[in-house]
């Protein structure tokens, strides 16, 4: 047996085992476009995969993108917030009619607000007799003034003027559409008595302020 480059030498007849040469070229030409069709494939797979790419880049949440250009989201926050501090007692000493007297107190508000205010009895009223005894009162009325800076952004003040009887239905002072520039004062004037004057003992009062926000 002698081997060739074509594959087994044949006989001087041309034929090998009932193969021949013409059979060989045909199985060469068969193979080679195996091959060539095994390329192609393995091209269009390889396009394939170029083509999907671009969706890979996304995460899985779809937050990243390739492209020539990107947005950051950035968001940020401050609370609202609306407070009152302050307050205590105030000694108008011996009462005639005529006292006046103020209270300063802290307001930090950063959103718009009202402030109720309310009397718990109307003016000064004597501890055990309110009604007086006699021709003698037993309650001083006086009058209130509430006073608050706000910013709108351009600085301005809100002011309520009220009577202690008027107080014993809530009223409300509002900032419109501003917010506290840190505090106010509310003030307290006494009227005069009625009658003969006031009866002996004493007389207390209760003055609430509420701030509610406005969202």
């Amino acid at each position: 047996m002698e081997l060739t480059r074509g594959g087994l030498a044949t006989p001087a007849g041309g034929r090998f085992g009932g193969v021949g040469t013409e059979t060989m070229g045909v199985g060469k030409k068969h193979f080679a476009r195996v091959n060539r069709l095994r390329a192609v494939a393995l091209a269009a797979v390889a396009l394939a995969a170029l083509g999907a790419a671009p969706a890979l880049a996304h995460g899985p949440d779809k937050s990243v993108a390739l492209g020539r250009s990107l947005d950051v989201g950035v968001t940020g926050r401050i609370a609202s917030r609306c407070m009152l501090s302050g307050g205590g007692d105030i000694d108008l000493g011996e009462l005639r009619g005529g006292e006046g007297a103020q209270a300063a107190f802290g307001l930090d508000c950063n959103v718009p607000f009202d402030i109720d205010v309310r009397s718990a009895r109307g003016g000064l009223a004597h501890v055990t007799k309110p009604g007086g005894e006699g021709p003698f009162a037993g309650l001083l009325e006086y009058d209130l003034r509430l006073v608050v800076p706000t910013v709108r952004p351009a600085p301005a003040t809100v002011e309520g003027r009220f009577t202690s009887r008027e107080l014993l239905a809530r009223r409300t002072l509002s900032s419109g559409d501003g917010i506290s520039a840190g505090g106010g004062m509310i003030e307290f004037q006494t009227r005069r008595p009625e009658g003969a004057g006031l009866l002996a003992g004493r007389y207390t009062e209760t003055v609430t302020l509420t701030v509610t926000p406005r969202m």
